[in-house]
C-alpha cells in the first residue's frame, strides 16, 4: 500500500488533478457499505448505526470541502479540528463545512462557502475535481455532500478561532498504510462501541465517524481495503 500512496503523489499537479478526476468520475461500487462499515458499533448487541435517513424523516442538507494539497513529496489531505462548545460535532476532526444556506445557489457553494468561513480558504485556490456519496449523519440528521478540491502547494489557510481549534493535514501514503487503520473500544453513556479510526499524527489524533467514512470512500477508489478487515 505504501507503493500505491507514493503513486498517488506523482507527476505534480497535473498529475494529480487527473489522478483524483480518474477515480471520482464513476459512482464507487459499494459505497453505503464502505460508509457503514465506519459506523459504531455497540460490542453488547452488536448493533450499528445506520447511515440512510429513517422513512419520512426531515432531514437537513449540508456540504463539505474535501481539500487535497498537492505538495511535491505528495498528496495531503486537509482536516479540521472544531471548537469543543459548538453545537454539532463538537470538538471532533471533521472537514471544512456546514449546513445549506438559503442564500447558497448549490451545496458546492455551500462547502466552499463554509471553507472561507472557517478556515479562510479562498475558493479561487480550490479546483473541484469530483463528488464523494452523499453521507446521512443520524445524530445530526444532516445529508451532507463531500466535495474533493485539489489545493495548490503552500496554499494559505487560516482557522476562524469561533469555530476550528486546529488546522493539520495527513499524507496519502500515511493514511493508506496499514497500522493507520484500526478498530478501538470506546465507551460512552455506560456502554462500550468498536468503533474504526484513522490513527494519524506524532500525537495519534483519531479521525473517526462520517469524517472517517468520507476518507474511506477516496482511500478505496485508490485501492485501499483495509476496512473490509
Amino acid at each position: 500500500m505504501k507503493d500505491d500512496a507514493r503513486e498517488t503523489g506523482g507527476g505534480g499537479r497535473g498529475g494529480a488533478l487527473e489522478m483524483l478526476k480518474g477515480v471520482l468520475s464513476e459512482p464507487l461500487v459499494d459505497w453505503r457499505k464502505v460508509y457503514e462499515s465506519f459506523s459504531p458499533i455497540d460490542v453488547e448487541t452488536g448493533e450499528r448505526l445506520g447511515r440512510v435517513p429513517p422513512p419520512g424523516a426531515d432531514s437537513r442538507r449540508a456540504a463539505v470541502l474535501v481539500p487535497v494539497v498537492a505538495e511535491p513529496e505528495g498528496l495531503h489531505i486537509v482536516y479540521t479540528v472544531r471548537k469543543a462548545d459548538l453545537h454539532d460535532h463538537a470538538g471532533q476532526i471533521s472537514f471544512p463545512g456546514g449546513s445549506m444556506d438559503p442564500a447558497d445557489d448549490s451545496l458546492l457553494e455551500t462547502a466552499l462557502r463554509e471553507a472561507e468561513e472557517e478556515i479562510d480558504l479562498s475558493r479561487d485556490l480550490v479546483e473541484i475535481v469530483g463528488e464523494l456519496e452523499e453521507m446521512y449523519i443520524p445524530p445530526s440528521n444532516f445529508r451532507v455532500s463531500p466535495f474533493v478540491g485539489l489545493l495548490p502547494p503552500g496554499a494559505e489557510m487560516v482557522i476562524a478561532p469561533d469555530e476550528v481549534e486546529e488546522i493539520f493535514t495527513v499524507s496519502l501514503e500515511e493514511l493508506l498504510a496499514p497500522e493507520t487503520f484500526r478498530r478501538t473500544l470506546w465507551r460512552r453513556d455506560g456502554r462500550d462501541y468498536e468503533v474504526p479510526v484513522f490513527s494519524v499524527g506524532g500525537e495519534r489524533r483519531e479521525i473517526w465517524g462520517a469524517t472517517a467514512a468520507m476518507t474511506a470512500a477516496l482511500l478505496v477508489r485508490l485501492g485501499w481495503k483495509g476496512h473490509r478487515s
